[in-house]
């Protein structure tokens, strides 16, 4: 893993039950990472609080962060495109991209979780076509072309947004033939080993004539030692018995505690660990980033402060990343011709 990435954390916005505090609490994580110095901050969508994850809506949490920070980058890993109004989603990140002065990073996928396609009267074989016409319509919206016969555009016209846009996807290749950014993470089925040839077949594809560079997020849970391992325990127990219930994990996984997260390729020890389990991964550059997830349902605001203070303190710097990045720089620029 070379240096000069940039840092960002995601939180899937967890807590063991609704409240406004959840989201107060997600403020104050957004507001503390950026006095760390972090470059990104990332939201994941879940409705139904599937996977206990709190945030069905996105990009409404990130426009009141936009309003009690300044510099860090916001983005969404991910909302699951096949179950929004394409054309609707487009206006509100444009809006919220405005209140944010370009700061939004707008990661996309196709999801998987049955529950949640039944519950919107959609069908989840079919997910990834509606994907595709759904991105090509936010697109579309987001590069200012015409939406209609009469030539109406997408108003407030989203400036540069088109070319923040991410895609969370094994399918690399149309990703990289779109001139999107890539968000990957370590898959259960498949050796690590498996990412580095992802990023790789993803660079490959990227064709020149694109206005940005290759990009990749490269998520990655990490867990220093010293918080509550009885706790991690109990909420990755779960996590995996819900997602052997909807078929997207095996039911022979089981085992103790290390056995299971180096199956899903969670990182979990000592700072020396961990930063040697990020060397072999991916390797990032200027236009990458390494974002970390610090967090599980049970996961206290403390806790998850205490572990961006150690990533920001001894694990990111040891891989090569360096603080200080400008206010409001974009983290994808365009290519010099």
């Amino acid at each position: 893993m070379s240096g000069g990435f940039s840092l960002g954390f995601l939180t899937r916005v967890y807590q063991p039950r609704f409240d406004a505090k959840v989201y107060r609490e997600t403020l104050e994580l957004f507001r503390v990472a950026e006095e760390l110095g972090f470059d990104s901050g990332w939201v994941a969508q879940h409705h139904f609080a599937s996977e206990q994850g709190r945030l069905p809506s996105p990009l409404v949490l990130l426009s009141a962060i936009a309003q009690r920070t300044r510099r860090i980058r916001l983005g969404t890993a991910i909302i699951v495109l096949p179950q929004e109004p394409p054309l609707r989603l487009a206006e509100d990140a444009a809006v919220l991209d405005l209140l944010a002065d370009g700061r939004v990073e707008l990661g996309l996928g196709a999801g998987f979780d049955p529950d949640t396609f039944s519950a919107f009267g959609l069908n989840p074989e079919q997910r990834h076509g509606r994907y595709e016409d759904h991105l090509q319509r936010v697109h579309d919206a987001l590069g200012n072309a015409a939406l209609n016969d009469q030539g109406l555009q997408l108003r407030p016209a989203a400036r540069g947004l088109g070319q923040r846009l991410w895609e969370a996807t094994s399918r690399v290749e149309q990703v990289a033939a779109r001139g999107n950014g890539l968000i990957m993470a370590p898959n259960p089925h498949l050796p690590i080993e498996a990412g580095v040839e992802l990023v790789q077949r993803y660079r490959q594809g990227w064709r020149s004539d694109h206005l940005t560079a290759p990009r990749v997020v490269r998520v990655q849970a990490v867990f220093p030692e010293g918080g509550d391992d009885t706790a991690l325990r109990q909420d990755i127990q779960a996590y995996v018995r819900r997602q052997q219930a909807i078929g997207v994990l095996d039911a022979s996984l089981g085992g103790d505690l290390g056995a299971v997260l180096a199956r899903l390729g969670v990182l979990h020890g000592s700072s020396t660990q961990i930063v040697e389990g990020l060397r072999r991964g991916p390797q990032l550059g200027v236009h990458d980033q390494l974002v970390v997830q610090v967090q599980t349902t049970s996961t206290p605001l403390r806790e998850a402060i205490r572990a961006l203070e150690i990533l920001r303190q001894h694990i990111a710097p040891a891989l090569g990343w360096r603080p200080g990045v400008a206010i409001n720089r974009p983290l994808v620029e365009p290519v010099q011709a």
